[in-house]
């Protein structure tokens, strides 16, 4: 199927087409929403889609979704949330950002949740975890999921010519322009990656396992432990080596002064 197959099949199935896509990102399959977005903004200037039929068949569908998702975060809490990173490239950095942003800006962060990659299947969880009511929370996810549509939609109504004109160059490559495309994805899913391997490695080299660290203590030794796990970690596995220290390690370089030099340290975060 070449692109003008695939416009004319936007054209005529977007209503159905979109929601599929946005409800694959919603489970955390990268599938392109954005530039169906943006072509059928350009399809739509030209008079060939409807705009609020679109939206509201994505409104229609997409709520439902993290509403179910919004139900699993309060019933199963913050071990939720930690499957849900583990799927991300940068698991660790996915709660923490998540985390740090809904305490920040509380349901509000619901508005931005589709425009931050990742963020989408992890929010409405995380609202559920913090309590927010279904009304509330469903207020704020179709404003969010509205925001989200008319600014890709609306970039590409405003943007139709250019979009058409870069669609036809595309057009003339061929299959070239998909294997790009494709080959593009696939290089940057390897360099992420490999960054993590590189990072685990790094990790391993200085690593202490738990027997040796029980043997540390049981023998008396004056080992300092600090848990960096952040509040949503705590919360999912309320636990803790005996006599460590927790500081979240988003406060870390708040507490530098307080981390003991005279002997030896154990941090864990898992």
């Amino acid at each position: 199927m070449d692109l003008t197959d695939s416009v004319q099949l936007l054209e005529r199935y977007s209503a159905v087409i979109l929601p599929v896509l946005v409800i694959a990102e919603q489970v955390g399959i990268p599938l392109p929403a954005v530039p169906a977005l943006l072509a059928v903004g350009a399809l739509a200037a030209k008079g060939r889609v409807n705009l609020l039929l679109v939206t509201g068949a994505i409104v229609a569908v997409a709520l439902p979704v993290d509403l179910v998702w919004h139900e699993l975060g309060r019933r199963r809490g913050a071990r939720l949330l930690s499957r849900l990173c583990r799927l991300s490239l940068e698991p660790d950095v996915c709660v923490r950002r998540t985390g740090n942003l809904f305490l920040r800006h509380g349901v509000r962060a619901l508005l931005v949740a589709k425009f931050l990659p990742g963020l989408t299947t992890v929010m409405p969880p995380l609202a559920g975890i913090f309590g927010v009511p279904r009304l509330r929370f469903a207020i704020y996810d179709v404003a969010g999921i509205v925001l989200w549509v008319a600014l890709w939609t609306g970039t590409g109504y405003v943007f139709s010519d250019t979009i058409e004109m870069v669609a036809l160059r595309v057009s003339a490559l061929g299959r070239m322009a998909s294997l790009v495309v494709v080959g593009t994805l696939v290089g940057y899913v390897l360099l992420k990656d490999l960054r993590r391997r590189l990072f685990l490695r790094r990790l391993r080299i200085a690593r202490i396992s738990p027997e040796d660290l029980k043997r540390k203590l049981e023998a008396g030794e004056d080992v300092a432990i600090l848990d960096l796990r952040t509040a949503l970690d705590v919360a999912a596995t309320p636990y803790a080596i005996p006599d460590s220290r927790w500081i979240a390690v988003e406060a870390l370089d708040e507490h530098l002064s307080d981390i003991p030099r005279d002997r030896e340290l154990v941090l864990y975060c898992s």
